[in-house]
């Protein structure tokens, strides 16, 4: 005797491009898009409605369309703290508990799943290996702080026209406890000097020193990274740094580079 044959199941991503109460196949409906007839006609045949004909006839696939809102969006989240948690993101590749215990204090609203569906609308809920990062212990929180001030540009979707937005964020990053402050500003030397002015009115009497890269926005001198780039040049930056008695250091150039990372609907430089 000859063995039956094996009936394959569908696979799971066939299942899903057709809606479990779909009332066309989708060999029927690529033949009602090759057809000529009237959709009475094809609506009897086919025993739908003509609404569905004149669906089908007008698409140039046979596949359901998502489920779901065309353009989600975050309803607690503006654009802005979308490109801040990014940006974050980006920056220090914390694991997302890491990420949002730090982000929650900056953003208040910020929950842990309205986190985890931004990361993932813009294809950055899973980045590889993540960074580890010290639990936030009192001790820790009570610096001294160092931060890091970094200047980045977010491109955003706009999901109500369709075309990039550019987002430039100010990102302070303390190098050990990964606390946060950050603000969608442009990056001029005076928008720099300002928002150091608000980083340090957020840890007051903590704020030791800031380290930034060798950028116009922050300095216009070229030093060691041990000497203090605030100490006698005129640079808006300098000037606020001496104002709040901090210390402005060179930042360490990076062990390795971070692997680049390429969502569809967001790019950060």
């Amino acid at each position: 005797m000859g063995q039956k044959p094996v009936t394959r199941k569908p696979s799971r991503a066939v299942q899903r491009r057709t809606h479990p109460c779909a009332t066309t196949t989708r060999r029927v409906r690529r033949a009602i898009q090759e057809s000529e007839e009237k959709n009475v006609v094809l609506a009897k045949r086919y025993s739908v409605d003509r609404k569905t004909i004149a669906k089908w006839k007008a698409r140039d696939f046979v596949s359901d369309e998502r489920m779901g809102p065309k353009n989600p969006r975050s309803s607690l989240l503006s654009q802005e703290d979308e490109a801040v948690i990014l940006a974050y993101r980006w920056r220090t590749r914390l694991a997302l508990n890491d990420a949002y215990s730090r982000l929650r204090r900056l953003t208040p609203k910020l929950t842990r799943s309205t986190l985890y569906r931004c990361l993932k609308r813009y294809g950055f809920s899973r980045i590889g290996s993540t960074a580890t990062c010290p639990p936030l212990t009192a001790a820790a929180l009570n610096g001294p702080y160092i931060f890091e001030i970094t200047a980045h540009e977010v491109t955003l979707l706009d999901p109500d026209h369709g075309i990039g937005v550019l987002y430039p964020v100010l990102l302070a990053v303390e190098e050990i406890t990964k606390d946060v402050y950050a603000e969608v500003s442009q990056p001029t030397p005076e928008k720099a000097a300002a928002f150091l002015g608000r980083l340090v009115k957020q840890f007051p009497q903590k704020l030791h020193a800031v380290t930034t890269d060798i950028d116009p926005i922050f300095t216009d001198c070229s030093l060691a990274f041990e000497e203090d780039m605030a100490a006698v040049s005129l640079h808006p930056f300098a000037l606020a740094c001496r104002t709040y008695s901090v210390l402005h250091a060179r930042s360490l150039p990076p062990h390795r580079k971070p692997p680049k990372i390429g969502p569809r609907s967001v790019e950060i430089r």
